[in-house]
């Protein structure tokens, strides 16, 4: 902790309402705004090193908190696209009712993914971790989340297609 009490609450006091507003603007969703705002005081609260200037350091820091946000909601979003398992996403031609389709992927999930895919493809699309948060949980290079899931989805997406033909 490199600030005092009172030195902290200064910077939080004057650097809050900028740093929400930002937040806000970027993620268009109040409690998401606060929650990411507030992971960035925790940081800067927690952190050893000195910061030169809080300030940016907090603009910068809750801009990029949001983007990593909502690059995780998109990716979790496609996902859910491309394999529904809400039965109201279920097209109506599919003999399958929601239990089963859920079970189907289930399956082809356990069974044609490897250990380390299946368990890049739990933290970031059950969990809702970022690639990065990802990899440190699993110590490996981001990099190698991003080849896993790209192997597991190109195996479940030859698989469902397969199905379909």
């Amino acid at each position: 902790m490199q600030y005092s009490v009172s030195e902290f609450e200064t910077i939080y006091l004057r650097c809050f309402p900028a740093a929400f507003r930002l937040a806000l603007s970027l993620l268009h969703d109040e409690d998401e705004a606060r929650d990411a705002t507030q992971e960035v005081f925790l940081k800067l609260w927690q952190t050893d090193t000195a910061v030169s200037n809080p300030a940016a350091f907090l603009i910068r820091a809750v801009r990029n908190v949001c983007l990593n946000r909502i690059a995780a909601l998109d990716t979790r979003e496609r996902f859910i696209r491309n394999l529904p398992l809400d039965p109201l996403d279920d097209p109506p031609d599919d003999p399958l009712d929601p239990d089963d389709r859920q079970a189907q992927v289930r399956s082809a999930v356990d069974s044609l993914l490897s250990p380390r895919q299946r368990q890049v493809v739990a933290k970031i699309y059950s969990e809702g971790l970022s690639y990065k948060q990802t990899a440190q949980d699993l110590d490996v290079s981001v990099a190698m989340v991003n080849k896993s899931i790209v192997g597991a989805l190109k195996k479940l997406r030859s698989f469902f297609n397969s199905k379909k033909s």
